[in-house]
C-alpha cells in the first residue's frame, strides 16, 4: 500500500509534457495552407513552417473566443512577432531572413480571473509563404 502511494505521488510531480511541433507542409506550387487546433489550458501550440531565406511568411490566426494571439520564433528560436502586442493581434506578414524552420505558435492570454483550467478555444491558422 505504502509503494503504490509513493507511485502515485511521484507520478503526480513529473513536470508536464512539452507539446510537440506539427510541422506544416506546402503542396509544390501551392503557397498557403490552413491548420487547425484546440487550446486547452496556458501552454502554447506549436506549428514548424519550412521557409527559404527572402520569402514572405504570411500568417492569420482566427479564433471566435477573445484572447487567442499567437507568436513567429525564428530557426534559432528568437522572438519575430508576438500579436498579443500588435496593432494587429490577428495577423502578420514579414521577410524570412534566413532559411530554415521557423515556429508559430497559438496560445491564449487571460487574466488570471478568466484563466480556468481546461479552458478550451478552436483556432483556424492560414499559413502563407510567398517568394516575393
Amino acid at each position: 500500500m505504502l509503494a503504490g502511494g509513493l507511485l502515485l505521488g511521484s507520478a503526480a510531480l513529473q513536470a508536464p509534457v512539452p507539446v510537440l511541433a506539427r510541422s506544416v507542409h506546402l503542396a509544390p506550387h501551392v503557397p498557403s495552407t490552413v491548420v487547425s487546433g484546440t487550446l486547452e489550458g496556458a501552454g502554447p501550440v506549436p506549428f514548424r513552417v519550412p521557409v527559404k531565406e527572402g520569402q514572405q511568411l504570411n500568417i492569420q490566426c482566427h479564433s471566435r473566443k477573445s484572447g487567442i494571439y499567437f507568436f513567429v520564433k525564428d530557426q534559432s528560436g528568437s522572438m519575430v512577432y508576438d500579436s498579443a502586442v500588435s496593432p494587429q493581434p490577428d495577423r502578420w506578414t514579414g521577410e524570412v531572413s534566413s532559411a530554415g524552420l521557423y515556429t508559430v505558435g497559438v496560445y491564449q492570454k487571460r487574466s488570471p480571473v478568466h484563466l480556468h483550467k481546461g479552458q478550451t478555444a478552436f483556432f483556424r491558422l492560414h499559413v502563407a509563404v510567398n517568394n516575393d
